[in-house]
């Protein structure tokens, strides 16, 4: 299947039927209600059309191409959406909401992404844009804030009323469960556990930080460490013959994270070694994390975990 291609995902149909209470001059009846759920990520984005009860209808996933601007990801992702609705018989006319969960600072009451790194916007009306094509209400949410409602409820972290869930994916976010109950922040943006600052020396970061989590422990980070490598090899120094040199082609630019990954699976000493560097980083942050907010249970997730097999160890 091609980079631009897009796959279909429908689910047994276990729509919910919501009933209705006629008055004494009507029938009782009974309405299908949808809504659908969209997970806008930096290098991919999935809608899921979703019944009332929370069971999932069908769902497609198709890549961000972020650099192609906001104006196109947001036609592409209108399509996704339309994409799932015609698989779906009257799903159109009964569709009550789209809630858009996405990295980075929100102004969620507005449905306004002020600034994501991963996608490179500012100050971006999501909620608006979508509302009008679709002719519903729209609601935006922070996608690591998102999730850990969602293991809370239904998850890892069901039962547990002190938990944290930490995303490692292009980025890396968090969500905060305290006494039952979310930890949003003044202006709803709690939980960007990701700009944790971990080296006070370290390289500034798009937030304006410096040394940020994000910046040693993210899939991003973990394929431009690849990268580097692979183009030290072109220029003399390194492992010509290793996996992660041969698995990009000797193209430090078709190195991302599952590369990585995928050569440390097969032995390479140095994607081993990028992905133990970002384990530690992860590490780091999570103790102070952990210091600091006393969790009964903390949830890693995110694409980043895709790859769960372990780098083997190459220093015993």
């Amino acid at each position: 299947m091609g980079k631009g291609e897009k796959e279909m995902t429908l689910e047994q149909d276990n729509k919910q039927d919501v009933f209705v209470k006629g008055n004494s001059m009507e029938q009782d009846v009974f309405v299908r209600e949808y809504f659908v759920g969209v997970d806008l990520g930096g290098t991919k984005m999935l809608a899921a059309l979703v019944a009332y009860d929370g069971s999932i209808i069908a769902r497609e996933e198709i890549p961000t191409l972020a650099q192609q601007g906001e104006v196109a990801v947001l036609d592409r992702l209108g399509n996704l959406i339309e994409g799932i609705l015609a698989a779906v018989p009257g799903s159109r006319s009964a569709l009550r909401g789209i809630g858009v969960a996405t990295a980075g600072t929100l102004d969620t009451a507005n449905g306004v992404v002020t600034f994501a790194t991963n996608l490179g916007w500012r100050d971006v009306a999501v909620a608006a844009v979508l509302s009008d094509r679709f002719a519903c209400e729209v609601r935006l949410e922070n996608d690591a804030t998102a999730a850990a409602v969602g293991e809370w409820l239904a998850g890892a972290g069901e039962g547990a009323p002190d938990c944290i869930f930490v995303t490692i994916s292009t980025g890396i976010g968090g969500g905060i469960i305290s006494g039952g109950r979310l930890i949003a922040g003044v202006n709803h943006n709690a939980g960007e556990l990701g700009h944790i600052s971990i080296d006070g020396n370290g390289p500034r970061c798009l937030c304006g930080n410096v040394g940020c989590l994000e910046l040693y422990a993210s899939g991003t980070a973990i394929g431009r460490r690849g990268a580097e490598y692979v183009r030290r090899v072109a220029g003399g120094d390194g492992d010509a013959a290793g996996a992660l040199t041969r698995l990009a082609g000797g193209d430090p630019d078709r190195v991302d994270a599952r590369l990585v990954a995928a050569a440390a699976a097969e032995g390479d000493a140095e994607a081993s070694g990028i992905l133990r560097e970002a384990g530690r980083a992860l590490g780091i942050g999570l103790v102070s994390i952990l210091h600091l907010l006393n969790p009964q249970v903390v949830i890693l997730g995110g694409g980043g975990f895709a790859h769960r097999r372990a780098a083997p160890r190459t220093d015993a």
